[in-house]
């Protein structure tokens, strides 16, 4: 997925930038060896992806946005990790045909639950945690952007974009998406002449992507002390909610699974007339739905207790 170092060396490739990593992606490169900090986008098919166009609209993307082109180097003499990011876009689309995608599907597939290959293959992406072991890549570093087209059917494909969640968290993950899709619509429309489809303008070289607390402007950060006090202070308070949850079996494999519930408008006005009937938050039937099915999906005695956490995350406009 990369070219080889050594061209880095020839005068013809313009060196690679590099920055340290900033206070909150530090934070995601500590958590993603546990499996906490892998950001999976799925699209599914029904059309034969053309591989090509697809991966000539992702190389666009990491030319827009060029922390997605960066390798996530670790120096272990002081444990501080670097972007290392390249000129040129590299990233290579990897193919499943029908006869590995039905391995997968059937390695991952639940004998309880009616589980669509789609839903199966998400979770099997999240589960490909290829930045646990930092020491394979101490020197070269390794990727943050990773892509792979699943063939489920003869009629039904599935694109998978997995990212290191220190490059482009949930919410910004949104966002790259929706730029996909116009990168794909506008190949697909035709528009462009044929050298814009087929080759990568860079904006500058030597232009490199700045830290979330570097894109905070000057004095918009700063708190004042009593507010910074509160913070702290409810920070603790929440931590308490976490602190009688048992973790007897530490060792063992984890893995990640996910449980998705879509309602109609019809269902959701319904839920609404009910919360507000019986003076019930919203956010509060959403959790309680959460830990129902989580315990549901584990098969547990009737007499067998456990305890949860439930985390909310709720998407506003940007103009809220």
């Amino acid at each position: 997925m990369m070219t080889d170092e050594s061209e880095n060396l020839d005068p013809k490739f313009p060196e690679p930038n590099t920055r340290p990593v900033g206070g909150t992606e530090y934070s995601w490169c500590k958590a993603v060896p546990s499996g906490t900090g892998i950001t999976v986008l799925g699209v599914l098919l029904s059309k034969p992806p053309d591989i090509p166009t697809f991966q000539n609209a992702l190389r666009k993307l990491q030319n827009s946005h060029h922390i997605l082109r960066s390798k996530l180097r670790l120096d272990i003499t002081n444990n501080t990790f670097s972007f290392l990011t390249h000129p040129t876009p590299y990233l290579q689309i990897t193919p499943f045909d029908l006869q590995s995608t039905s391995l997968i599907i059937k390695k991952s597939e639940s004998n309880t639950y009616h589980i669509s290959p789609f839903h199966l293959l998400h979770e099997h992406e999240l589960n490909q945690n290829t930045w646990r072991d930092h020491n394979h890549s101490l020197s070269t570093g390794f990727e943050v952007f990773c892509a792979s087209i699943y063939t489920i059917s003869e009629t039904q494909w599935a694109l998978f974009l997995r990212l290191h969640t220190s490059v482009c968290d949930r919410a910004a993950a949104v966002a790259i998406l929706r730029e996909l899709f116009g990168q794909l619509g506008n190949n697909v429309n035709g528009r462009g002449s044929e050298s814009e489809r087929t080759e990568m303008v860079l904006r500058d070289e030597n232009e490199i992507s700045l830290g979330i607390e570097d894109l905070i402007p000057a004095g918009k950060a700063n708190k004042p002390f009593w507010a910074r006090g509160l913070d702290v202070l409810g920070y603790s308070l929440n931590s308490l909610r976490l602190s009688n949850l048992d973790f007897k079996d530490t060792d063992s494999t984890r893995g990640s699974h996910v449980v998705r519930l879509q309602m109609s408008p019809y269902e959701t006005e319904r839920l609404l007339a009910e919360c507000k009937s019986r003076e019930i938050k919203l956010c509060g039937t959403l959790a309680a739905a959460g830990m129902l099915a989580a315990h549901s999906s584990k098969h547990l005695p009737d007499h067998q207790r456990e305890k949860y956490a439930v985390v909310t995350l709720v998407d506003l406009p940007l103009d809220s």
